[in-house]
């Protein structure tokens, strides 16, 4: 391909329209920093000092809520909603606290969440995705409650359970929490631009779209539009800027708040991004302190197992996570589900099989898909073809579908114009 890139193309290659040059900092940078790390020699105090900033944190956002109001926590296998809910049982009445969790039996997210919300008396509130009827006009009004071009699918899916308990109700958001402690980095820092635009690109792009000479140019277009003076004031590494400026900033923040509800979002609390930013990176990676933290922090929430380490222990080693990972792949050929269950690991639905398979999720995308191709954005021959090799296995298009799906409800909600 030739020429610049349009927007609908960068929608199809990153699932969401990014402004490089609106890349920025300021919307969770605290001004001026508090200081960490004077006399935090070792790791110990280092969990110490993490573990009372958290809980503070926490008692600081609830102190702030109205009283008797109720809690609801998207409660998933992993760390972030794992954390808030800790820091709500010792702030809240157990009574006021209701956990939500959307997603397919067998999973790592709802199996988990349901055992801790069993072991601790919470209401538990489930969204089994396998018989949902994915009427396009809902999925239209779900795409109108979002302020960015992202993913309907997976922003309807969200909304099912805020439209469920309402308005009245507080939802708390793990928006930053594993970014801020380490998730997405590597064990070395790239310093170089290139090298981290590319590492970067490889944790986003939809498999299968365009080619080289396509991420060449998105790769030229990050590094002469990103506005890397400004970026770099903040003395976090090339790869934590992209991660922050771009990354959480233009996707995940308008992916996991949207119009029309009340969002608690602790981890932006200026305090505890002062702590965030004052770890030493070594004990980032991995989200190694992270880790650490709840299990200090909130023991018997700790005991459970994470997604994040292969539905092992939180604190499970590394040839553990390798056996849990081998017991994860050949499970689905040992417990027969329906096309929507591939991997426990899966947290929405298994979209490659279920757009091979007949059905309201299927009917669903062909109609948009039939939809998009009367705006000849795209070429209708190459959008067949990416539909029937899909089909017929010879490839794999499944996020390069759901974009196009996504980019039609974008259309008709007046995302897009």
């Amino acid at each position: 391909m030739k020429g610049s890139i349009s927007d609908y193309q960068m929608y199809l290659y990153l699932s969401f329209i990014p402004r490089f040059a609106e890349a920025s900092l300021d919307w969770f940078l605290p001004n001026p920093r508090e200081k960490f790390g004077s006399g935090l020699e070792n790791e110990s105090c280092w969990i110490a000092e993490g573990v009372k900033t958290f809980k503070k944190t926490m008692a600081d956002e609830v102190s702030i809520t109205p009283n008797g109001a109720t809690h609801v926590v998207y409660l998933s296998g992993g760390l972030d909603s794992r954390a808030i809910l800790g820091g709500l049982l010792e702030n809240v009445p157990t009574s006021q606290i209701v956990v939500a969790t959307y997603g397919i039996p067998g999973s790592w997210d709802l199996e988990i969440a349901s055992a801790i919300a069993k072991k601790f008396g919470l209401r538990h509130e489930v969204f089994d995705l396998t018989n949902d009827n994915w009427d396009p006009n809902q999925l239209v009004q779900a795409g109108m409650r979002l302020k960015q071009p992202i993913s309907v699918h997976q922003s309807y899916v969200r909304q099912k359970i805020t439209n469920y308990f309402g308005e009245d109700c507080l939802y708390w958001s793990g928006l930053l929490g594993d970014a801020l402690l380490g998730a997405k980095l590597p064990k070395v820092p790239n310093a170089d631009k290139r090298m981290a635009i590319e590492r970067f690109l490889k944790s986003l792009v939809t498999k299968n779209y365009k080619d080289e000479i396509f991420r060449e140019q998105v790769i030229n277009k990050m590094i002469s539009e990103c506005p890397w003076d400004d970026l770099a004031k903040s003395k976090l590494t090339l790869d934590q800027q992209l991660i922050f400026g771009v990354w959480v900033r233009q996707l995940t923040r308008p992916t996991l708040l949207f119009n029309g509800f009340t969002f608690m979002t602790p981890f932006l609390n200026k305090h505890w991004v002062n702590f965030g930013l004052s770890v030493p990176y070594e004990m980032l990676v991995g989200q190694y302190l992270y880790r650490r933290i709840i299990q200090a922090g909130f023991n018997r929430l700790a005991k459970f197992p994470v997604t994040t380490t292969a539905g092992m222990s939180l604190m499970a080693s590394r040839y553990e996570i390798y056996l849990g990972r081998a017991i994860a792949k050949i499970q689905p050929y040992v417990v027969q589900r329906d096309q929507y269950f591939s991997h426990p690991r899966t947290n929405y639905i298994n979209w490659t099989e279920a757009l091979r398979h007949k059905g309201n999720f299927q009917d669903m995308v062909c109609v948009t898909h039939h939809e998009l191709k009367k705006r000849a954005i795209f070429d209708s021959k190459e959008m067949d073809m990416w539909w029937n090799d899909h089909q017929t296995r010879r490839n794999d298009y499944t996020f390069l579908l759901l974009n196009l799906s996504s980019l039609e409800l974008l259309f008709k909600a007046g995302v897009l114009s």
